[in-house]
Protein backbone atom coordinates (compact mmCIF):
# COMPACT_ATOMS: atom_id res chain seq x y z
CA UNK A 1 0.00 0.00 0.00
CA UNK A 2 1.02 3.58 -0.43
CA UNK A 3 1.80 5.82 2.44
CA UNK A 4 1.82 9.56 1.98
CA UNK A 5 0.83 12.92 3.37
CA UNK A 6 -2.46 13.46 1.72
CA UNK A 7 -1.07 15.77 -0.83
CA UNK A 8 -2.54 14.75 -4.16
CA UNK A 9 0.81 14.18 -5.81
CA UNK A 10 2.79 16.98 -4.17
CA UNK A 11 4.10 16.69 -0.66
CA UNK A 12 1.50 18.38 -0.21
CA UNK A 13 0.73 19.11 3.46
CA UNK A 14 2.31 25.36 11.19
CA UNK A 15 2.03 29.50 14.29
CA UNK A 16 0.10 26.97 16.34
CA UNK A 17 -3.33 27.79 17.81
CA UNK A 18 -3.16 28.71 21.49
CA UNK A 19 -6.22 26.67 22.36
CA UNK A 20 -6.87 23.02 21.73
CA UNK A 21 -9.07 22.87 18.65
CA UNK A 22 -12.21 20.81 19.20
CA UNK A 23 -12.56 17.91 16.83
CA UNK A 24 -14.88 18.75 13.96
CA UNK A 25 -18.19 17.02 13.56
CA UNK A 26 -19.87 16.86 10.18
CA UNK A 27 -23.45 16.93 11.41
CA UNK A 28 -25.63 19.78 10.24
CA UNK A 29 -24.90 19.57 6.52
CA UNK A 30 -28.13 19.24 4.60
CA UNK A 31 -28.53 17.03 1.59
CA UNK A 32 -28.23 18.94 -1.64
CA UNK A 33 -25.68 21.08 -3.46
CA UNK A 34 -23.25 22.70 -1.06
CA UNK A 35 -20.95 24.34 -3.58
CA UNK A 36 -20.83 24.96 -7.31
CA UNK A 37 -17.60 24.11 -9.10
CA UNK A 38 -16.99 25.91 -12.37
CA UNK A 39 -17.22 29.55 -13.42
CA UNK A 40 -19.73 31.39 -11.30
CA UNK A 41 -20.37 33.93 -14.06
CA UNK A 42 -19.04 34.04 -17.62
CA UNK A 43 -16.66 36.85 -18.46
CA UNK A 44 -17.81 39.45 -20.93
CA UNK A 45 -17.34 38.17 -24.45
CA UNK A 46 -16.54 34.65 -23.33
CA UNK A 47 -18.27 31.57 -24.63
CA UNK A 48 -20.68 29.53 -22.53
CA UNK A 49 -17.83 27.55 -20.91
CA UNK A 50 -18.22 24.24 -19.12
CA UNK A 51 -21.38 23.38 -17.26
CA UNK A 52 -21.03 23.94 -13.52
CA UNK A 53 -20.84 20.91 -11.26
CA UNK A 54 -22.51 20.54 -7.90
CA UNK A 55 -20.86 18.81 -5.00
CA UNK A 56 -23.75 17.17 -3.19
CA UNK A 57 -23.75 15.79 0.32
CA UNK A 58 -25.89 13.64 2.55
CA UNK A 59 -25.20 13.18 6.26
CA UNK A 60 -26.55 9.94 7.69
CA UNK A 61 -28.19 9.66 11.09
CA UNK A 62 -24.98 8.14 12.47
CA UNK A 63 -22.92 11.16 11.33
CA UNK A 64 -21.20 9.65 8.30
CA UNK A 65 -20.94 12.13 5.42
CA UNK A 66 -21.50 11.14 1.79
CA UNK A 67 -20.34 13.52 -0.94
CA UNK A 68 -20.20 13.30 -4.71
CA UNK A 69 -19.75 15.36 -7.84
CA UNK A 70 -20.91 14.35 -11.31
CA UNK A 71 -18.40 14.98 -14.11
CA UNK A 72 -20.10 15.13 -17.53
CA UNK A 73 -18.42 13.07 -20.22
CA UNK A 74 -16.79 10.58 -17.86
CA UNK A 75 -17.46 6.83 -18.06
CA UNK A 76 -15.52 6.02 -14.91
CA UNK A 77 -15.89 7.01 -11.28
CA UNK A 78 -13.48 7.31 -8.39
CA UNK A 79 -14.77 6.48 -4.93
CA UNK A 80 -13.06 6.42 -1.57
CA UNK A 81 -13.69 6.07 2.12
CA UNK A 82 -11.66 8.61 4.06
CA UNK A 83 -11.18 8.14 7.79
CA UNK A 84 -10.06 11.01 10.01
CA UNK A 85 -7.33 9.05 11.75
CA UNK A 86 -3.65 8.83 10.88
CA UNK A 87 -0.24 8.54 12.45
CA UNK A 88 -0.67 11.73 14.47
CA UNK A 89 -3.60 10.14 16.33
CA UNK A 90 -1.60 7.15 17.55
CA UNK A 91 -0.30 6.77 21.11
CA UNK A 92 3.47 6.39 21.22
CA UNK A 93 3.30 2.66 21.92
CA UNK A 94 1.15 2.12 18.81
CA UNK A 95 3.03 4.38 16.39
CA UNK A 96 2.64 2.73 12.98
CA UNK A 97 -0.68 0.99 13.61
CA UNK A 98 -2.70 3.17 11.19
CA UNK A 99 -0.39 2.13 8.36
CA UNK A 100 -0.23 -1.56 9.35
CA UNK A 101 -4.03 -1.68 9.75
CA UNK A 102 -4.47 -0.19 6.29
CA UNK A 103 -2.32 -3.02 4.89
CA UNK A 104 -4.38 -5.62 6.74
CA UNK A 105 -7.69 -4.36 5.36
CA UNK A 106 -7.10 -6.34 2.16
CA UNK A 107 -6.08 -9.56 3.90
CA UNK A 108 -9.48 -11.05 4.66
CA UNK A 109 -12.95 -10.25 5.98
CA UNK A 110 -15.83 -12.24 7.44
CA UNK A 111 -17.03 -13.09 3.91
CA UNK A 112 -13.94 -12.78 1.66
CA UNK A 113 -10.37 -13.99 1.85
CA UNK A 114 -7.53 -11.90 0.41
CA UNK A 115 -7.68 -13.55 -3.02
CA UNK A 116 -11.43 -13.09 -3.36
CA UNK A 117 -11.12 -9.39 -2.51
CA UNK A 118 -8.69 -8.97 -5.40
CA UNK A 119 -10.72 -11.15 -7.78
CA UNK A 120 -14.02 -9.34 -7.20
CA UNK A 121 -12.47 -5.93 -7.77
CA UNK A 122 -10.39 -6.91 -10.78
CA UNK A 123 -13.24 -8.92 -12.35
CA UNK A 124 -15.03 -5.62 -13.06
CA UNK A 125 -11.84 -3.94 -14.26
CA UNK A 126 -11.34 -1.88 -11.12
CA UNK A 127 -8.25 -1.15 -9.08
CA UNK A 128 -8.27 -0.65 -5.32
CA UNK A 129 -5.58 0.83 -3.13
CA UNK A 130 -5.08 2.63 0.16
CA UNK A 131 -2.69 5.03 1.84
CA UNK A 132 -1.98 6.38 5.30
CA UNK A 133 -1.21 10.03 6.01
CA UNK A 134 -0.49 12.04 9.13
CA UNK A 135 -4.13 13.00 9.59
CA UNK A 136 -6.25 10.51 7.64
CA UNK A 137 -6.36 7.08 6.06
CA UNK A 138 -7.93 6.48 2.65
CA UNK A 139 -9.27 3.41 0.84
CA UNK A 140 -10.06 4.13 -2.79
CA UNK A 141 -10.92 2.63 -6.15
CA UNK A 142 -11.46 3.68 -9.77
CA UNK A 143 -13.86 1.75 -11.99
CA UNK A 144 -16.52 1.88 -14.69
CA UNK A 145 -19.47 3.62 -13.10
CA UNK A 146 -21.91 0.75 -13.74
CA UNK A 147 -19.89 -1.39 -11.30
CA UNK A 148 -20.12 1.05 -8.38
CA UNK A 149 -22.16 -1.38 -6.26
CA UNK A 150 -19.39 -3.99 -6.44
CA UNK A 151 -16.78 -1.47 -5.34
CA UNK A 152 -18.91 -0.27 -2.42
CA UNK A 153 -19.55 -3.87 -1.34
CA UNK A 154 -15.85 -4.60 -1.14
CA UNK A 155 -14.96 -1.19 0.29
CA UNK A 156 -17.48 -1.54 3.11
CA UNK A 157 -16.39 -5.10 3.78
CA UNK A 158 -12.67 -4.34 4.16
CA UNK A 159 -13.32 -1.29 6.34
CA UNK A 160 -16.01 -2.77 8.55
CA UNK A 161 -15.43 -6.52 8.69
CA UNK A 162 -11.72 -7.21 8.40
CA UNK A 163 -10.82 -10.23 10.54
CA UNK A 164 -7.04 -9.78 10.76
CA UNK A 165 -6.09 -13.46 10.32
CA UNK A 166 -3.03 -14.26 12.41
CA UNK A 167 -1.21 -15.94 9.52
CA UNK A 168 -1.78 -12.87 7.34
CA UNK A 169 -0.51 -10.59 10.12
CA UNK A 170 2.70 -12.60 10.27
CA UNK A 171 3.17 -12.41 6.49
CA UNK A 172 2.44 -8.69 6.39
CA UNK A 173 4.94 -8.05 9.19
CA UNK A 174 7.65 -9.19 6.80
CA UNK A 175 6.30 -6.98 4.01
CA UNK A 176 6.28 -3.88 6.21
CA UNK A 177 9.72 -4.67 7.61
CA UNK A 178 10.91 -4.67 3.99
CA UNK A 179 9.13 -1.35 3.46
CA UNK A 180 10.93 0.05 6.51
CA UNK A 181 14.18 -1.27 5.09
CA UNK A 182 13.54 0.48 1.78
CA UNK A 183 12.86 3.74 3.62
CA UNK A 184 16.03 3.33 5.67
CA UNK A 185 18.02 3.08 2.41
CA UNK A 186 16.43 6.24 0.96
CA UNK A 187 18.14 9.45 2.14
CA UNK A 188 15.23 11.65 1.03
CA UNK A 189 12.79 9.56 3.06
CA UNK A 190 15.14 9.68 6.05
CA UNK A 191 15.42 13.46 5.72
CA UNK A 192 11.64 13.91 5.77
CA UNK A 193 11.13 11.67 8.80
CA UNK A 194 13.97 13.39 10.65
CA UNK A 195 12.59 16.80 9.69
CA UNK A 196 9.24 15.98 11.30
CA UNK A 197 10.92 14.57 14.42
CA UNK A 198 12.98 17.75 14.81
CA UNK A 199 10.20 20.19 13.95
CA UNK A 200 7.69 18.55 16.34
CA UNK A 201 9.80 16.74 18.96
CA UNK A 202 8.20 14.35 21.44
CA UNK A 203 4.78 14.76 19.78
CA UNK A 204 2.58 12.41 17.84
CA UNK A 205 2.68 14.69 14.80
CA UNK A 206 6.44 14.32 14.54
CA UNK A 207 6.50 10.54 14.58
CA UNK A 208 6.89 8.59 11.31
CA UNK A 209 3.88 7.16 9.49
CA UNK A 210 5.51 3.72 9.14
CA UNK A 211 6.37 3.46 12.81
CA UNK A 212 9.37 1.36 13.86
CA UNK A 213 10.58 -2.19 13.28
CA UNK A 214 10.16 -2.81 17.00
CA UNK A 215 6.45 -1.95 16.82
CA UNK A 216 5.86 -3.93 13.62
CA UNK A 217 7.37 -7.03 15.24
CA UNK A 218 5.15 -6.92 18.34
CA UNK A 219 1.74 -5.53 17.26
CA UNK A 220 -1.11 -8.00 17.87
CA UNK A 221 -4.50 -8.83 16.41
CA UNK A 222 -6.15 -7.39 19.53
CA UNK A 223 -4.35 -4.09 18.89
CA UNK A 224 -5.89 -3.91 15.42
CA UNK A 225 -9.39 -4.78 16.62
CA UNK A 226 -9.22 -2.19 19.39
CA UNK A 227 -7.92 0.57 17.13
CA UNK A 228 -10.49 -0.18 14.42
CA UNK A 229 -13.34 -0.23 16.95
CA UNK A 230 -12.31 3.11 18.42
CA UNK A 231 -11.56 5.16 15.31
CA UNK A 232 -13.29 3.62 12.28
CA UNK A 233 -16.62 5.15 13.18
CA UNK A 234 -19.18 7.21 11.29
CA UNK A 235 -18.30 10.51 12.99
CA UNK A 236 -14.77 10.22 11.57
CA UNK A 237 -15.65 9.13 8.04
CA UNK A 238 -16.46 10.61 4.63
CA UNK A 239 -17.33 8.48 1.60
CA UNK A 240 -16.78 10.55 -1.55
CA UNK A 241 -17.01 9.96 -5.29
CA UNK A 242 -16.35 11.88 -8.49
CA UNK A 243 -17.03 11.01 -12.12
CA UNK A 244 -20.09 9.37 -13.66
CA UNK A 245 -22.05 9.45 -10.40
CA UNK A 246 -25.74 9.97 -9.70
CA UNK A 247 -25.71 11.39 -6.18
CA UNK A 248 -29.07 10.08 -4.96
CA UNK A 249 -28.34 6.55 -6.14
CA UNK A 250 -24.76 6.68 -4.83
CA UNK A 251 -25.86 8.00 -1.43
CA UNK A 252 -28.52 5.29 -1.15
CA UNK A 253 -25.93 2.60 -1.94
CA UNK A 254 -23.50 3.99 0.65
CA UNK A 255 -26.23 4.29 3.29
CA UNK A 256 -27.23 0.68 2.69
CA UNK A 257 -23.69 -0.42 3.55
CA UNK A 258 -22.65 2.12 6.19
CA UNK A 259 -25.93 3.31 7.70
CA UNK A 260 -25.65 1.02 10.72
CA UNK A 261 -21.99 1.82 11.43
CA UNK A 262 -21.75 3.01 15.06
CA UNK A 263 -21.49 6.79 15.33
CA UNK A 264 -18.51 6.90 17.66
CA UNK A 265 -16.94 10.21 18.62
CA UNK A 266 -14.78 12.54 16.53
CA UNK A 267 -11.04 12.19 17.02
CA UNK A 268 -9.56 14.66 19.50
CA UNK A 269 -6.06 15.73 18.62
CA UNK A 270 -3.01 17.01 20.42
CA UNK A 271 -2.16 20.39 18.90
CA UNK A 272 1.15 20.23 17.05
CA UNK A 273 3.69 22.63 18.56
CA UNK A 274 6.61 23.56 16.35
CA UNK A 275 10.13 23.69 17.82
CA UNK A 276 12.68 23.53 14.99
CA UNK A 277 16.41 22.90 15.15
CA UNK A 278 19.22 20.98 13.45
CA UNK A 279 19.77 17.28 12.81
CA UNK A 280 22.62 15.66 10.91
CA UNK A 281 22.44 11.97 9.98
CA UNK A 282 26.00 11.14 8.99
CA UNK A 283 26.32 8.61 6.17
CA UNK A 284 28.51 8.09 3.15
CA UNK A 285 26.08 8.97 0.34
CA UNK A 286 27.31 10.55 -2.88
CA UNK A 287 24.94 13.47 -2.24
CA UNK A 288 23.67 15.00 0.96
CA UNK A 289 19.88 15.24 1.19
CA UNK A 290 18.78 18.63 2.49
CA UNK A 291 15.45 19.50 4.10
CA UNK A 292 15.19 23.13 5.23
CA UNK A 293 11.89 24.51 6.45
CA UNK A 294 9.91 26.92 8.58
CA UNK A 295 6.50 26.87 10.27
CA UNK A 296 3.58 28.50 8.48
CA UNK A 297 -0.06 28.98 9.53
CA UNK A 298 -2.46 26.06 9.52
CA UNK A 299 -4.38 25.06 6.41
CA UNK A 300 -7.51 26.44 8.08
CA UNK A 301 -5.94 29.89 8.58
CA UNK A 302 -7.04 32.60 6.09
CA UNK A 303 -3.39 33.49 5.46
CA UNK A 304 -2.35 29.96 4.48
CA UNK A 305 -2.87 30.53 0.70
CA UNK A 306 -0.29 33.34 0.83
CA UNK A 307 2.38 30.98 2.19
CA UNK A 308 1.30 28.31 -0.28
CA UNK A 309 1.83 30.79 -3.11
CA UNK A 310 5.17 31.83 -1.59
CA UNK A 311 6.41 28.24 -1.81
CA UNK A 312 5.27 28.02 -5.44
CA UNK A 313 6.96 31.33 -6.21
CA UNK A 314 10.24 30.25 -4.65
CA UNK A 315 10.66 26.82 -6.19
CA UNK A 316 7.77 25.91 -8.45
CA UNK A 317 8.90 25.31 -12.02
CA UNK A 318 12.07 25.73 -14.08
CA UNK A 319 11.85 29.53 -14.12
CA UNK A 320 11.58 29.84 -10.34
CA UNK A 321 14.35 31.72 -8.48
CA UNK A 322 15.69 28.62 -6.72
CA UNK A 323 15.77 26.45 -9.84
CA UNK A 324 17.50 29.17 -11.84
CA UNK A 325 20.05 30.13 -9.17
CA UNK A 326 20.85 26.69 -7.79
CA UNK A 327 20.67 24.46 -10.85
CA UNK A 328 20.75 26.47 -14.07
CA UNK A 329 23.34 29.11 -13.12
CA UNK A 330 25.57 27.16 -10.72
CA UNK A 331 24.84 23.45 -11.19
CA UNK A 332 24.69 22.87 -7.43
CA UNK A 333 21.81 20.35 -7.54
CA UNK A 334 20.01 18.21 -10.08
CA UNK A 335 16.65 18.93 -8.47
CA UNK A 336 15.52 21.54 -5.98
CA UNK A 337 11.97 22.06 -4.80
CA UNK A 338 10.06 24.40 -2.53
CA UNK A 339 6.55 23.57 -1.37
CA UNK A 340 4.05 24.17 1.38
CA UNK A 341 2.22 21.49 3.35
CA UNK A 342 -0.78 22.32 5.53
CA UNK A 343 -2.83 20.51 8.16
CA UNK A 344 -5.74 21.63 10.31
CA UNK A 345 -3.47 23.06 13.03
CA UNK A 346 0.00 23.45 11.50
CA UNK A 347 2.00 23.75 8.32
CA UNK A 348 5.50 24.11 6.89
CA UNK A 349 7.23 25.62 3.91
CA UNK A 350 10.19 23.47 2.89
CA UNK A 351 13.13 23.65 0.51
CA UNK A 352 14.53 20.23 -0.42
CA UNK A 353 17.48 19.21 -2.59
CA UNK A 354 20.32 16.74 -3.05
CA UNK A 355 23.72 18.47 -2.91
CA UNK A 356 27.32 17.29 -3.10
CA UNK A 357 28.89 17.77 0.36
CA UNK A 358 31.60 20.07 -1.03
CA UNK A 359 28.89 22.43 -2.36
CA UNK A 360 26.78 22.75 0.80
CA UNK A 361 28.17 26.09 1.95
CA UNK A 362 27.66 27.73 -1.46
CA UNK A 363 24.22 26.08 -1.75
CA UNK A 364 23.03 27.59 1.53
CA UNK A 365 24.45 31.00 0.58
CA UNK A 366 22.46 30.96 -2.67
CA UNK A 367 19.24 29.75 -1.02
CA UNK A 368 19.53 32.40 1.70
CA UNK A 369 20.11 35.11 -0.90
CA UNK A 370 16.95 34.11 -2.80
CA UNK A 371 14.89 33.94 0.39
CA UNK A 372 16.18 37.33 1.54
CA UNK A 373 15.30 38.87 -1.82
CA UNK A 374 11.65 37.95 -1.29
CA UNK A 375 11.54 40.09 1.87
CA UNK A 376 12.22 43.20 -0.24
CA UNK A 377 10.22 42.85 -3.46
CA UNK A 378 8.54 40.38 -5.79
CA UNK A 379 9.22 40.78 -9.50
CA UNK A 380 5.94 41.32 -11.43
CA UNK A 381 6.78 38.50 -13.83
CA UNK A 382 7.34 36.11 -10.90
CA UNK A 383 4.02 37.09 -9.36
CA UNK A 384 2.19 36.53 -12.66
CA UNK A 385 3.93 33.18 -13.22
CA UNK A 386 3.18 31.94 -9.74
CA UNK A 387 -0.48 32.93 -9.70
CA UNK A 388 -1.07 31.26 -13.05
CA UNK A 389 0.81 28.10 -12.05
CA UNK A 390 -1.20 27.78 -8.87
CA UNK A 391 -4.48 28.45 -10.68
CA UNK A 392 -3.57 25.77 -13.23
CA UNK A 393 -2.84 23.22 -10.48
CA UNK A 394 -6.25 23.94 -8.98
CA UNK A 395 -8.10 23.81 -12.29
CA UNK A 396 -6.45 20.52 -13.28
CA UNK A 397 -7.81 18.89 -10.14
CA UNK A 398 -11.20 19.01 -11.90
CA UNK A 399 -9.82 16.68 -14.56
CA UNK A 400 -8.68 13.95 -12.14
CA UNK A 401 -11.65 12.25 -10.44
CA UNK A 402 -9.64 10.57 -7.67
CA UNK A 403 -7.88 13.80 -6.74
CA UNK A 404 -11.21 15.63 -6.79
CA UNK A 405 -12.87 13.04 -4.54
CA UNK A 406 -9.91 13.24 -2.16
CA UNK A 407 -10.04 17.04 -2.09
CA UNK A 408 -13.77 17.01 -1.35
CA UNK A 409 -13.33 14.50 1.47
CA UNK A 410 -10.40 16.32 3.02
CA UNK A 411 -12.22 19.66 2.89
CA UNK A 412 -15.13 18.10 4.75
CA UNK A 413 -12.87 16.45 7.32
CA UNK A 414 -10.79 19.60 7.91
CA UNK A 415 -13.07 22.55 7.14
CA UNK A 416 -16.52 21.04 7.49
CA UNK A 417 -17.36 22.36 4.00
CA UNK A 418 -16.10 22.07 0.44
CA UNK A 419 -13.97 24.90 -0.92
CA UNK A 420 -14.54 25.18 -4.66
CA UNK A 421 -11.66 25.54 -7.14
CA UNK A 422 -13.21 28.87 -8.15
CA UNK A 423 -12.97 30.05 -4.55
CA UNK A 424 -9.37 28.89 -4.30
CA UNK A 425 -8.42 30.38 -7.66
CA UNK A 426 -10.02 33.73 -6.79
CA UNK A 427 -8.08 33.80 -3.53
CA UNK A 428 -4.84 32.96 -5.33
CA UNK A 429 -5.31 35.64 -7.98
CA UNK A 430 -6.07 38.27 -5.31
CA UNK A 431 -2.74 37.80 -3.49
CA UNK A 432 -0.43 40.73 -4.15
CA UNK A 433 3.21 41.63 -3.67
CA UNK A 434 2.72 43.23 -0.25
CA UNK A 435 1.15 40.07 1.20
CA UNK A 436 3.94 37.86 -0.16
CA UNK A 437 6.71 40.15 1.10
CA UNK A 438 5.07 40.25 4.55
CA UNK A 439 4.80 36.45 4.56
CA UNK A 440 8.46 36.07 3.58
CA UNK A 441 9.52 38.38 6.41
CA UNK A 442 7.35 36.49 8.88
CA UNK A 443 8.72 33.16 7.66
CA UNK A 444 12.35 34.16 8.09
CA UNK A 445 11.75 35.57 11.56
CA UNK A 446 11.04 32.03 12.78
CA UNK A 447 13.43 29.27 13.82
CA UNK A 448 14.19 27.02 10.86
CA UNK A 449 14.43 23.25 10.89
CA UNK A 450 17.41 21.90 8.98
CA UNK A 451 18.14 18.22 8.36
CA UNK A 452 21.15 16.88 6.48
CA UNK A 453 21.42 13.20 5.57
CA UNK A 454 24.90 12.36 4.31
CA UNK A 455 28.23 14.05 4.77
CA UNK A 456 27.96 17.62 6.06
CA UNK A 457 31.53 18.87 5.83
CA UNK A 458 32.77 21.51 8.20
CA UNK A 459 30.83 24.24 9.95
CA UNK A 460 27.45 24.66 11.61
CA UNK A 461 25.13 25.02 8.63
CA UNK A 462 22.05 25.62 10.77
CA UNK A 463 23.66 28.52 12.61
CA UNK A 464 25.00 29.90 9.34
CA UNK A 465 21.50 29.87 7.83
CA UNK A 466 20.08 31.58 10.92
CA UNK A 467 22.74 34.28 10.80
CA UNK A 468 22.30 34.90 7.08
CA UNK A 469 18.53 35.14 7.31
CA UNK A 470 18.33 36.96 10.65
CA UNK A 471 19.17 40.27 9.01
CA UNK A 472 16.57 39.69 6.27
CA UNK A 473 13.66 39.40 8.69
Amino acid sequence: MDHGRGRGGRRPARPVPAERRAARTLRGLEEGPVVTIGRAQPRAGAGPGPAPMDVRTRVLANGLTIASVRLPGFRTAAVGAFVRVGSRDEPAQLNGISHFLEHMAFKGTETRDARRISLEIERVGASMNAYTAKDHTAYHTVLLAEHMAVALDVLADVIRRSTFPVDEIERERQVILQELGDAADDPESIAQDEFDLKAWPKQSFGRPILGSARFVKRVTRDDFLGYLGTHYRAANMVVAAAGDVDHARFADEVERRFGDLPAGTPVEREIARYAGGYRHVDDDYEQTSVALGWPVPARTDPSYPVYELLGELLGGGMSSPLFQSVREQRGLAYQIDAWTEGHDDCGTLQVTAGVAPRNLRVFFDVVCDELSALTRRIAPEDLERTRNQQATHLARSLERPMELAETIARDLLVHGRVLSPDERIATTMSIGEDALVAAARDLLSRTPTLVLVGRAGRGDHHEAVRRRLGTAA
